[in-house]
């Protein structure tokens, strides 16, 4: 939170171009691959099992019995390097997640858990990629379309991880399945609070699931988020909304050089887009 309003007072006071010094995503991290084999060894000498490296942060598990896993250990990696010591802590909330897995046994899936993440159409196709390889069916993530840019993606909120839905699952047998995972995630989140730096102001709502604040219509029609004209929001991380008037020159001006900033920095990167709230849901806004 205070990163991004150091960044707002930048912006909003002393004019910054950041969209075109934006840093590029990280690439080719020498110490991704050590990082992901160090994770893979922890696990492999806690669990049964094989793990193998796939690539940079992405690990197979086999089971003895056949079954797979793929997992992800991103989530982690600035743990790591702001102190390589946590190298243990990592591998045992990996282990903690991985005993919840299906694979551990069987699993019951708590319908009060399910809560809505926002994900762009580039990372669908990600993790449909990432949860196929070698195998011969095709197995998809529990989603539906937000707009042309943004997906729906459900999962299950638990104490040591999200664990995203397949579309297989049959998910509480619910009839307006967003409605009832709208209403979890707004039980489970605390308070969500408003920071407002110039014309750009800030929803904040415990770090994981800030993007989804896209789907609290009563936020945006509740009058409370005063802004020229319509809101406009950015969602260039999974942790952060950033919103301003479409009226106001100066503030869409600078929203775009966050979003395109943040979205350039982040290993959990959403969309450089803007969007506008239109007729109760948020589309892309103008010229992106």
């Amino acid at each position: 939170m205070f990163r991004i309003l150091a960044v707002l007072v930048f912006v909003c006071f002393a004019g910054g171009a950041l969209a075109e010094s934006a840093a590029p995503k990280a690439a080719g991290d020498p110490a991704a691959r050590a990082y992901t084999e160090k994770v893979a060894a922890g696990l492999a000498a806690k669990l049964p099992g094989k793990f193998t490296v796939v690539e940079d942060f992405r690990i197979r598990r086999t089971e003895p019995g056949g079954g797979e896993l793929l997992m992800s250990t991103a989530n982690h990696y600035s743990d790591y390097k702001a102190n390589p010591a946590n190298i243990d802590k990592i591998v045992d909330a990996a282990v903690a997640a991985i005993r919840e897995s299906k694979l551990e046994g069987p699993h019951k899936l708590d319908a009060e858990r399910i809560v809505p993440v926002i994900k762009d159409r580039a990372w669908l196709e990600e993790y449909r990629r990432a949860v196929n390889v070698d195998r011969t069916s095709t197995v998809d993530v529990l989603h539906e379309d937000y707009n042309d840019q943004l997906v729906v993606v459900y999962a299950e909120d638990t104490d040591n991880r999200t664990r995203y839905l397949a579309a297989a699952e049959n998910a509480c047998n619910c009839s307006n399945l967003r409605a009832r995972a709208v209403a979890n995630l707004a039980r489970l989140l605390p308070k969500v609070e408003t920071k407002t730096i110039g014309p750009i102001s800030v929803l904040t709502a415990g770090g994981d699931y800030e993007a989804s604040l896209l789907l609290f219509d009563d936020i945006w029609r509740s009058g409370e988020i005063k802004v020229n004209g319509e809101i406009v929001a950015a969602v260039p991380t999974k942790d952060m909304l950033m919103v301003t008037g479409s009226k106001d020159r100066k503030g869409v001006k600078a929203l775009r050089e966050l979003a395109v900033k943040f979205f350039a920095e982040s290993r959990y990167s959403i969309s450089q887009n803007l969007f506008v709230y239109r007729d109760g849901r948020f589309v892309k806004y103008g010229r992106n």
